[in-house]
């Protein structure tokens, strides 16, 4: 199960990485009438222009060979609106007495961006605690600047599926109200539960289709565990979220 969520998670962020690429398209108008569509990939000051097509072919043109150039308008680090997947990975930590004190965690949201710098999304990771999750959230974020280095306020909240059997003794040894009687053969049951993470971060672009992000936050959730007698009861998680993420645009 783990090796298919991974897997998953994956397939999207190489499909992110190829929809980033799509994006750029830059046009070229030669003075003997053919277009040349691509990326362009230098502007020298001679006055030189490489441009890599469709077919990854490398074309240079002097300035005198060319009429007109249109490029896609797109600024390196400026707020535009349109597609962007943001893959983010890092831990959850908590009490160093804790069993699982600094869970992985990894997450791929897919989703909006506006002009007016809020953003919205939907997505789905991984998470190692006593048992592998699958957080599945709602993601919106509000930057405060249009362009270059630019601090966001976040927030994420959504519920947390368990993928596979609880830690039998971990989950008895865990909770002062249930201890595990010698002979004890009654099945237990990982639910999940809701989780929700205020952050606040800092992106930067890398280029125009790629931006770095770093975010901080206070992740707060519940892990529910059911018993074979229907016996119900709650590990509650308190965590600082620190994580590292790609945006793709």
């Amino acid at each position: 199960m783990k090796k298919s969520v991974l897997a998953i998670l994956m397939l999207l962020f190489l499909v992110s990485i190829s929809f980033a690429r799509k994006g750029k398209k830059d046009i070229i108008y030669l003075k003997n009438g053919s277009v040349i569509n691509g990326e362009i990939i230098s502007l020298l000051p001679s006055g030189q222009v490489k441009i890599r097509t469709k077919d990854n072919s490398l074309w240079v043109f002097e300035s005198s060979q060319i009429d007109s150039i249109s490029r896609t308008g797109k600024v390196a680090g400026q707020i535009r609106s349109g597609y962007i997947n943001t893959t983010e990975a890092g831990i959850l930590a908590g009490n160093s007495d804790n069993k699982y004190a600094a869970p992985f965690t990894i997450m791929n949201i897919n989703g909006w961006q506006f002009k007016n710098r809020f953003s919205v999304g939907a997505g789905a990771g991984i998470e190692f605690f006593s048992e592998t999750y699958l957080p599945v959230v709602a993601d919106f974020r509000y930057y405060l600047k249009r362009q270059g280095v630019n601090p966001f306020f976040g927030i994420q909240g959504g519920y947390n599926f368990a993928l596979d059997k609880p830690d039998m003794q971990y989950v008895y040894d865990y909770s002062s109200n249930l201890i595990r009687p010698p002979g004890n053969t009654l099945e237990m049951k990982a639910k999940g539960g809701l989780l929700i993470n205020p952050s606040v971060g800092i992106c930067t672009s890398l280029n125009e289709n790629l931006g770095l992000a770093f975010s901080a936050g206070y992740r707060i959730m519940r892990h529910r565990y059911i018993r074979e007698d229907d016996y119900k009861f709650d590990i509650d998680y308190n965590r600082l979220s620190i994580k590292i993420g790609l945006i793709f645009k």
